[in-house]
């Protein structure tokens, strides 16, 4: 199968389905050319993944030569939007697939002559694109950014199965992997520890724009406003709602303060009716039912956008990360950078990133009624909350600025066109 697909992109494809604009990219000779692969992609954001390519995207175009493949489910299977970002233009849409993809793509690549392949998500399209690259382009190199593993996953995230067939035939097959910390460079030479020790493997953390103008959603707010109630303690927390995110402790926290008369508010925020994890219906209505027990003392919201998580964390007096499993979080990330308190569950990749006391507020996984404790005890020591937000709001702008870590991905991309190929 993979063969035939090899021959026929060996000739020129009719462009009969995908709309296609040739332009000057105004890109020195020489300087890299670069194609990044996800699932999400500007206006189209599902979670981290999403917002880390979007932020890294706005440094790392005045860097090198960039152009981003947005996959997307389309009338007739999987279709396709690429996007040339220019170091001086919005990105604008160059091609765009309908049917036979694939294909298409792979006619993208030969035509455009990418030095590096960036895949930023998983799956059997970028399965068999990646592997046509091994076979018919080995002087192209690949990099896999691991966003998540769905076997360290296993018991946690109701991963399907597909899922970790294409995540282990990816990483066995890729020039270089991208991790997000250490800890998920630990996590991945236990999963995989021949690919592991046999492959260059470069860490390099999610980011924020430091400094940036933070806009918020008036209408939004005044929308919710009626909804809470003034100069009361909020609870904040925004999370995609799946397994694994620790929702139910969360609620469950609130409900014995609230049971205990503690006068607090919580605010449920990222609920989205669609994800790739098997069940996950299952879960968002467990957790509607749980959170309606709490009454007018919690507001459950849908997914939010970036100028709406703004507008929540102004009003919130502390954000809550409950999850059993993370890899480096945007649930901590903004919430901290906004001057927030956070209260986190112990999370590896988030006690490499900040101090507890010092920095934030620690409890134990699946522990709700540590998580109660932690919360009032925030509540009673306001001061503290507050220099606890300003040492982890100078931590993440420290270490955790998108200009800087653009230079790393441009570093990561030379290192891979030195590294041996497949």
């Amino acid at each position: 199968m993979l063969n035939s697909q090899i021959e026929r992109s060996n000739s020129i494809c009719e462009w009969s389905q995908a709309e296609y604009c040739l332009r000057s990219n105004g890109i020195a000779d020489g300087e890299m050319k670069v194609l990044l692969l996800s699932y999400e992609f500007g206006s189209h954001v599902a979670g981290g993944v999403g917002q880390a390519l979007n932020g890294v995207v706005e440094e790392l175009r005045g860097l090198v030569a960039l152009d981003v493949l947005r996959l997307h489910p389309g009338p007739a299977g999987m279709a396709a939007d690429v996007y040339r970002c220019a170091a001086t233009e919005p990105a604008t849409r160059i091609a765009r697939y309908f049917v036979r993809t694939l294909q298409g793509c792979i006619e993208l690549i030969q035509r455009e002559r990418y030095d590096v392949v960036h895949f930023l998500s998983l799956g059997s399209t970028q399965e068999r694109l990646l592997c046509w690259l091994r076979q018919a382009l080995p002087g192209v190199r690949t990099i896999y950014s691991v966003h998540s593993l769905a076997k360290h996953e296993a018991g946690t995230r109701r991963n399907p199965g597909s899922q970790l067939r294409s995540e282990q035939r990816m990483l066995e097959t890729v020039t270089l992997i991208h991790v997000l910390n250490e800890s998920s460079k630990g996590w991945l030479a236990a999963c995989y520890p021949a690919v592991a020790a046999g492959k260059p493997v470069r860490v390099i953390p999610n980011g924020i724009h430091v400094g940036g103008v933070r806009r918020a959603d008036v209408a939004f707010r005044a929308r919710i406003m009626p909804r809470l109630k003034p100069n009361v303690f909020t609870v904040l927390c925004v999370s995609r709602w799946a397994h694994g995110k620790g929702l139910e402790h969360y609620i469950a926290a609130a409900a014995q303060l609230l049971r205990a008369g503690f006068e607090m508010q919580f605010v449920l925020a990222g609920r989205k009716l669609i994800s790739w994890e098997k069940s996950w219906y299952l879960y968002v209505a467990d957790i509607e039912r749980r959170a309606r027990g709490l009454g007018s003392r919690c507001l459950r919201l849908g997914w939010v956008t970036p100028a709406q998580r703004e507008t929540l964390f102004a009003l919130a007096d502390v954000a809550v990360v409950p999850s059993e499993l993370e890899y480096f979080p945007y649930s901590v990330l903004e919430p901290a950078a906004a001057g927030l308190p956070l209260v986190c569950s112990n999370l590896p990749c988030v006690a490499e990133l900040l101090r507890a006391p010092e920095e934030y507020a620690r409890f134990e996984s699946r522990d709700s009624r540590d998580l109660a404790n932690q919360l009032a005890a925030l509540q009673a020591a306001p001061a503290r909350a507050k220099r606890m937000a300003e040492r982890a709001k100078a931590a993440v702008s420290a270490r955790c600025d998108w200009k800087a870590i653009a230079r790393d991905y441009a570093d990561m991309y030379g290192q891979a066109l030195m590294a041996p190929g497949g």
